[in-house]
Order: structure tokens, then C-alpha cells, then sequence
């Protein structure tokens, strides 16, 4: 109740020490304080993907700017010894304002992306962008096949979405999901969402396609190595993975230990108010327990 209390109240703290709180979610406000920790993941066992912190925007100016800030991020990346993937969401390049905007911005990161081996993986949104987001998806994927998306497990729809990528042996993120969708599209039942998960993760895996396992929920994952064990998978063929940050490091550190591959979510930037503060309602203990190791630290 404590914790809830104080992620209740965070709107009217000083975005100081919310910042300190939410330390724990982003690795830091530009592109060298990503790289520096995926440095730090991969001496740990883990791969690592970057994002760009930012959703939605208003103007084409701003979706260029996304662009450009993208591009730059390329460009960083390049030469370090790290895993060369990056996760872009398709509002932050004006999917909200236009498709063809969003298709052209995009474009060219993967262009750019494909130039310098790295790997790009346009995320999934709300339900206004799903279809949106799987035709460019599939669009692109005809000029570059390694490309990769996202699939919620609790829209209804993504069965059908998955059987359609899997057979395209495409690369796919399969996660539970996380924005407020209607019944009529949607599952809302936690039990109802773990089933669709798993099937989804089992129909992958079925046809020879690559998935990624994006989850916190450790029963979820132990189902999915019990169905990687019943197929007969190899390690190279899936991956699971999970958001820097979440309280679950020590089973991410056995699935590593085990011989599973196993990514963490590297996000940046100045927008990290918004994206902690999902973060903190999703795992409201972290902010009592970092709140009681500063009082005793002092």
C-alpha cells in the first residue's frame, strides 16, 4: 500500500527525484549512456537492444527529428563492441500523422541500419496503429527480410497476424501488452492473455520462425521452455527478453547460465518521465524500496 501510495503521488514530487527513482528504467539522456550500459549487460551474459525514448508527436518537423536522432544513433553504435539491434516506435516517426511519412522516416533507418549490420525491430503500439505497423512491416521486409516486429498477446486479433509472419519466416516479439484496449478487441483476463501468449509463442516455434520471448511473468516463462523442450528448438531460434530494469534479474541471470539467450530493453532520452512512470505503476515496490535505501544511506 506504501508503494502504491508513493507511485500515486508522483505527479506532484519534484521531477528530481523522480528522475532518481527511475534511474533504474533508463540507462541515461543520450546515446553514449546507452552504449555504456549494454557494454555493462553484455560483460553480464546479456544482448541488448536501444530505443529512443518518445512516442507520439504532433508535426513532420518532429518525426524528422526522430529521424535524425535514429541516424545519429547509427552512427554511435558503430564500431562499439556491442549487439548491433535497435527498437524504433512508429508514432515517434509520424505514423500518427501519416502512414507514407512514417514509411519513408523509417525506411530509411533500416536502409541505413542495413549498411552498417544492424538489426532494427519496429515495436507494436495501441490498437489505432496495428495494422498501420504490419504494413510497413511487411512492406520493408520484402527489401529486408531480417527485419523484425511486435505482436500484443492480449489483442484478439494477433493469431492471425502471427500465422501470417510465421509463414513469411519472419522475426517476431511476442509480448503481453500494455496499453488499455476494449473487450471487443482485446482480452482482459490475466489467464485469458497467458493462453494466447503461449499459443502464440507455440506457433512460432512450429513453423521454423524466430521469436523473441518478451516477459516478465516467470510462469510464462518457464511454460515457454517447456514448449521449447517439447519442439525440440535450438537456441538460435529464440530469445528471451525483458525491460532493463524489471525485478526478475536473477532468473534473466539463470536463463544466461542455462544457455538461453536472453536481450534486455536499452532505452535513452529525454523523454524518460512518461516511460518511468508506466514503469513504476507496472512494479510500484521498486519506488519504496530505492525511497528506503536512500533514507538509509543518509
Amino acid at each position: 500500500m506504501f508503494n502504491k501510495l508513493i507511485v500515486a503521488l508522483m505527479p506532484l514530487a519534484p521531477r528530481a527525484l523522480v528522475k532518481m527513482i527511475s534511474k533504474r528504467y533508463i540507462s541515461g539522456e543520450d546515446a553514449h549512456s546507452a552504449i555504456k550500459t549494454c557494454e555493462v549487460l553484455k560483460k553480464q551474459g546479456f544482448l541488448t537492444t536501444i530505443d529512443i525514448l518518445g512516442e507520439s508527436i504532433t508535426t513532420e518537423s518532429q518525426a524528422n527529428e526522430g529521424r535524425e536522432a535514429y541516424l545519429h544513433l547509427l552512427a554511435d553504435m558503430s564500431g562499439k563492441d556491442i549487439e548491433q539491434n535497435v527498437s524504433l516506435k512508429p508514432t515517434a516517426l509520424g505514423l500518427g500523422i501519416s502512414s507514407e511519412l512514417a514509411f519513408e522516416n523509417i525506411s530509411m533507418i533500416v536502409a541505413k541500419a542495413n549498411e552498417s549490420g544492424v538489426f532494427i525491430r519496429i515495436d507494436m503500439e495501441d490498437s489505432p496503429y496495428t495494422t498501420k505497423t504490419i504494413q510497413i512491416y511487411e512492406r520493408l521486409r520484402k527489401d529486408y527480410p531480417d527485419l523484425g516486429t511486435v505482436l500484443q498477446a492480449y489483442m484478439r486479433r494477433s493469431m492471425v497476424d502471427a500465422r501470417s509472419i510465421a509463414a513469411g519466416n519472419g522475426n517476431l516479439r511476442i509480448c503481453k501488452g500494455i496499453y488499455r484496449e476494449p473487450a471487443a478487441i482485446a482480452f482482459q483476463e490475466k489467464e485469458e492473455i497467458r493462453d494466447n501468449f503461449l499459443a502464440l509463442v507455440r506457433e512460432m516455434l512450429s513453423h521454423g520462425a524466430y521469436v523473441g520471448i518478451a516477459t516478465h511473468d516467470t510462469y510464462l516463462i518457464d511454460e515457454a521452455l517447456k514448449i521449447i523442450a517439447e519442439l525440440g528448438i535450438s537456441p538460435d531460434k529464440y530469445e528471451f527478453q525483458a525491460l532493463m530494469g524489471v525485478p526478475i534479474l536473477k532468473r534473466l541471470q539463470q536463463l544466461v547460465q542455462s544457455g538461453h539467450k536472453v536481450r534486455i530493453y536499452v532505452p535513452f532520452g529525454k523523454e524518460w518521465y512518461a516511460y518511468s512512470s508506466r514503469r513504476l505503476k507496472e512494479n510500484p515496490d521498486i519506488a519504496g524500496y530505492i525511497l528506503k535505501n536512500m533514507v538509509l544511506r543518509n
